[in-house]
């Protein structure tokens, strides 16, 4: 059995011999262990040749990936590379690394990076069994050579060593609108920000997005409306230098004048301090940073505290849903109303596993159902599907309900979170003018007055029943939903003469139709005619699956599990 581990890092590191005396030292990295990442930097007064020695790994004989880098301070870009320079051999495993480059009057950071190849094909249990012998037993001899790595680079000029670095990288921070930079695994960061009037903005950012993920990236977001204004994604990523994961984005937008907010999301591994792989160039800007691009429109720009989206003309708020929810909430609209729905759920191979839907209570029919074929991809893993489309809604009640099962929601990801974790649920708001508070009310659920018998929200292991009368024979409707399978019914209900104690209905398998969610949701919906007595409805359920405790997809109208029996036509939902 084959297995091709991860491809970490490039080739290289320097060390440094003797040059000429008048060379002052411009920066210096040595003691690297595995899994490190060090850094330097210099600052030149004038253009000049520089020149930069050291060691690095060579050949396959020693199981690591090293890699050195040169950045321009200001505008963040990779001037040099160690793989550019030329190579000789210095030990086992380890190569030395020669250069002279022309540098311009600036600043610039120096970067140096060694992590474990786990590159090598490993076929089978024995060449494992051999592999990992070989690194327990050279490991001293692994840590001796890691001693021996190092950079150094040479020139006129002034060493601002690592501080002076970081010191540069606050400088940058500070002079930026946004700068959510330096992330660490599972963080979760926003900031808000108001443009009073149409501004470029230059983004740059750096994340981590492979082929079948989006793991760290960002977004922006405007705070009234709610809409994505950018994203970054595999398709306007690039590389970003180590791990072919790494990717980032520098881009110029232009946004109008408005409230926004920037968001950044990172998963459980692989980021600023804590790299599972070689590290991108610029590792301390892991993140997002903002820029206006004229500085003549900076002092139209600020930023604002950020508490979520404006939720003007909100309706229904089932949102931050955790694992295996069930939750709902009903209004009743006085006025024909086109509602925004904005919902995020787990999907797919075509299913929805956490969704919601809108039920018309009058009807008791399904209005509208997140499918998966209507949604898209809501950042993060594939599974993440958002809906956020217009519906219009007639004068009448209606109940929201949200699903959630066992795994992948709010504040408990076995994956990467979509774009606006927050919103994993769904969220209906009135959009357009004319719409305020006296147009919608809660929506009340009561008993209904035109009902002959109502059984409902049973739960798990029930038994109950009504009676009722007619005092002629009668047209009654029946409207019941149960559980069933292979033809037999496990939650159901029946009608029995009062006298004779005899069956005059049974609600069977065959009779019934899908009730929308598992397959075994099955609903009646029909009519028949009774002769003038007194009737006993009965309902029972078994040990599983019931309102209130659903072990697959509920029904589509959840709440009415059980029976309701009215006149033909005399309903009063």
């Amino acid at each position: 059995m084959g297995r091709s581990l991860l491809v970490l890092f490039g080739s290289l590191i320097l060390f440094v011999t003797p040059t000429p005396a008048q060379d002052q030292l411009l920066a210096e990295i040595r003691d690297l262990t595995t899994n490190d990442v060090k850094m330097d930097g210099f600052v030149l007064e004038k253009e000049q040749e520089v020149s930069i020695r050291g060691i690095g790994a060579g050949d396959r004989e020693w199981d690591a990936s090293t890699s050195a880098w040169i950045l321009n301070k200001e505008t963040r870009a990779v001037i040099w590379k160690v793989r550019n320079a030329k190579r000789s051999r210095h030990s086992r495993g380890l190569d030395e690394y020669t250069d002279l480059v022309k540098l311009p009057q600036g600043e610039y950071e120096v970067y140096y990076a060694a992590f474990p190849d786990w590159s090598r094909d490993i076929e089978g249990f024995g060449e494992l069994l051999d592999y990992l012998a070989d690194r327990v037993f050279h490991s001293n001899s692994h840590r001796r050579e890691f001693r021996e790595l190092g950079l150094t680079v040479r020139g006129t000029g002034r060493r601002v060593g690592r501080e002076g670095v970081v010191e540069w990288h606050d400088q940058i921070r500070k002079r930026a609108l946004v700068s959510l930079g330096g992330l660490w695994d599972n963080e979760y960061v926003r900031q808000g920000f108001i443009l009073e009037k149409p501004a470029q903005l230059a983004l740059y950012a750096i994340g981590e997005i492979t082929d079948d993920a989006t793991d760290d990236y960002g977004w922006i977001i405007n705070t009234k409306s709610g809409d994505r204004v950018w994203q970054m994604s595999d398709i306007n990523t690039q590389g970003a230098g180590g791990a072919a994961k790494n990717r980032m984005v520098t881009e110029t937008v232009t946004l109008p004048a408005g409230s926004y907010a920037v968001c950044f999301v990172t998963d459980g591994s692989h980021s600023y301090r804590n790299w599972n792989a070689p590290p991108p160039y610029d590792p301390a800007f892991w993140g997002i940073t903002i820029s206006v691009k004229n500085e003549s429109d900076r002092k139209y720009a600020k930023t604002i505290d950020f508490k979520g989206i404006e939720e003007k003309n909100l309706i229904v708020d089932l949102t931050r849903l955790g694992d295996d929810e069930f939750r709902s909430k009903g209004f009743t609209l006085q006025k024909p109303v086109d509602v925004r729905v904005f919902a995020i759920g787990e999907g797919r191979d075509d299913r929805m596993y956490d969704y919601g839907w809108i039920l018309d209570v009058n009807t008791h029919k399904k209005i509208w159902t997140m499918e998966y074929d209507e949604t898209e991809h809501a950042g993060g893993d594939q599974k993440n599907r958002m809906v956020n489309r217009i519906l219009h809604l007639e004068r009448g009640g209606y109940i929201v309900y949200f699903v959630t099962d066992g795994s992948h929601s709010f504040r408990d990801w076995n994956a990467a979170p979509p774009f606006d974790p927050e919103h994993w649920g769904i969220s209906l708001s009135a959009v357009g003018e004319g719409f305020g508070a006296k147009d919608v009310s809660p929506y009340e659920e009561r008993a209904d007055k035109s009902a002959l018998a109502q059984i409902i929200r049973v739960g798990n292991d029930e038994r109950r029943q009504e009676r009722f009368t007619l005092s002629k024979r009668s047209d009654v409707h029946i409207y019941a939903l149960g559980e069933g399978e292979s033809g037999e019914m496990a939650d159901y209900a029946w009608i029995e003469d009062a006298d004779l104690r005899r069956v005059v209905w049974e609600m069977t398998y065959r009779m019934t139709e899908r009730a929308g969610g598992a397959r075994k949701n099955r609903v009646f919906d029909g009519t028949i005619s009774l002769p003038p007595g007194e009737y006993i409805v009965f309902y029972e359920t078994d040990g599983s699956h019931a309102f209130g405790d659903w072990n697959d997809d509920p029904p589509d109208d959840p709440a009415n599990w059980g029976v309701t029996i009215t006149l033909a036509g005399e309903s009063n939902h």
